[in-house]
């Protein structure tokens, strides 16, 4: 694999794992591409939720710092994934953000809507 000294395409990438998807042809190029826009995708899901001030029980606090780990270690793998310098990869990534962005705040708006208020019937003008 060729150094590249800035952002450059190509399917001769190594995403996450050393060797892969290189030198097994573009079916698994576009499957590791696939792997990058779902995991960016949920990274984005987890920004966006927000995270509850864990209760002062053991059982809690353990919960709330797995999540935690949890959602650091997929931020952190995004990262590597970006940090290719390939475009393709960048692109899936972006992709990946905005489609979890709209995917929970459609799911949000249609499930969770918010009430709107109808103003009070005015009696005095009729």
């Amino acid at each position: 694999m060729a150094e590249h000294s800035g952002f450059w395409f190509g399917a001769d990438v190594e995403i996450l794992f050393s060797g892969w998807p290189l030198g097994h042809g573009h079916f698994h190029f576009y499957l590791a591409l696939l792997l990058v826009f779902m995991l960016s995708m949920v990274a984005q899901m987890h920004a966006m939720t927000p995270m509850s001030t864990p209760k002062i029980v053991p059982k809690s606090l353990i919960n709330h710092a797995a999540l935690h780990g949890l959602r650091t270690l997929i931020a952190y793998l995004v990262l590597l994934c970006v940090v290719t310098f390939n475009v393709g990869v960048i692109i899936t990534v972006l992709l990946g953000h905005v489609a979890g962005y709209l995917a929970l705040t459609l799911y949000i708006k249609y499930y969770y809507p918010v009430p709107v208020a109808t103003p009070p019937a005015d009696d005095a003008k009729a």
